[in-house]
């Protein structure tokens, strides 16, 4: 039974670098492409300082690409697990303070430009969830066996395909029901 358990989080372990690991080289990859925008958007969180903003903007795809880089190839550990956790508090907390201010409003930034997404605290549970996910990889650091890994790496990537549904569901619009009745 002890075995089973041991080989489960081996492969959670796997699972949750490889998901987040692709979460932010996505997020890194669609804000180097929209990075005329990333300005605005950090910006509009109104947290930093202008000054700030450029030099944010400038560094934050690549900071997010090596951290995605680094959960994906699994040699930097927990460098990588370290600094995912510590750029998803980082955001997490940034849409929280807004939301606390009423600034649900404005676009998360979460990087996928064709779906724009206001701030909400699902999208704050989201990245709880991803830190979540890694949590398992900090503690688990034997070698595994191939089809383990493997098994890992599958349930990474479907992981990875259900953060992208969310994604795109939270990003649908809302229909009003203010005012409205329902039969």
């Amino acid at each position: 039974m002890e075995a089973m358990g041991h080989e489960l989080l081996a492969a959670v372990s796997v699972a949750g670098r490889v998901c987040v690991g692709l979460v932010f080289v996505l997020a890194a990859t669609q804000k180097a492409q929209h990075w005329r925008i990333l300005f605005g958007v950090i910006a509009n969180y109104r947290l930093l300082p202008p000054m700030l903003v450029g030099p944010v903007a400038v560094l934050l795809p690549p900071v997010e690409m090596l951290s995605g880089l680094l959960l994906l190839s699994a040699q930097f550990r927990p460098f990588g697990e370290l600094a995912a956790i510590g750029l998803l508090m980082l955001f997490g907390g940034a849409m929280a303070v807004n939301l606390k201010r009423g600034r649900a409003h404005i676009d998360c930034g979460c990087g996928q430009s064709f779906l724009k997404q206001s701030l909400s605290w699902i999208l704050v549970w989201r990245n709880a969830g991803l830190m979540a996910l890694l949590l398992p990889s900090l503690v688990f650091r034997d070698a595994m066996t191939m089809p383990l890994a493997l098994t890992g790496v599958g349930a990474g990537l479907a992981f990875f395909v259900l953060y992208l549904l969310f994604n795109t569901l939270c990003a649908l619009p809302r229909p009003e029901t203010r005012g409205h009745r329902f039969a």
